[in-house]
């Protein structure tokens, strides 16, 4: 071996060191905590109207009652529509149809045919009691994930049945 091989080999070894070295001292930049709620699974809601209406849909929840978004999803998992909302406005979006709102309460019942107690089921699916006008939630089920709130007054009478995903 010749004494510029060994040189550069000894130099190369160096370099490498030092790129380890460098490499252990990095550590990556802590990312931080997401302290917004999030909830998935599937939701139904019977509406004694006439005629009575059912319906059903995969669901993503996540935010707060103040702000926010819930996507509803169909069985194989095309977004059917999207509320989203913050203190100013509220928005929803189904397919190409686009209408925004200073009231997220009339917007869902545009969305589902009644006014959903959405402020209330962040309590309700926290495992905590809430308060909603007319509205009866059965939180027993919680720990399995299960949930019922009912609604005799306004009309129509509701029920609104939530799995949530585990």
């Amino acid at each position: 071996m010749t004494p510029h091989g060994a040189q550069r080999r000894a130099w190369l070894s160096v370099c490498g060191l030092a790129l380890l070295t460098l490499a252990g001292c990095a550590t990556p930049r802590p990312q931080p905590a997401d302290t917004s709620a999030f909830w998935s699974g599937r939701l139904a809601l019977q509406l004694q109207s006439t005629p009575p209406q059912n319906w059903s849909a995969s669901f993503e929840l996540q935010g707060s009652a103040e702000q926010g978004q819930m996507v509803l999803l169909s069985p194989i998992g095309t977004t059917l529509a999207r509320l989203s909302w913050t203190p100013q406005a509220a928005w929803l979006e189904q397919g190409q149809d686009k209408t925004e709102s200073h009231n997220l309460q009339s917007l869902s019942q545009r969305l589902t045919g009644t006014e959903l107690p959405i402020a209330a089921l962040f309590e309700w699916l926290a495992g905590k009691t809430a308060q909603a006008s007319g509205w009866q939630a059965d939180l027993s089920a919680h720990a399995q994930g299960r949930l019922t709130a009912k609604r005799d007054t306004p009309a129509p009478e509701a029920v609104l049945r939530i799995v949530l995903d585990r």
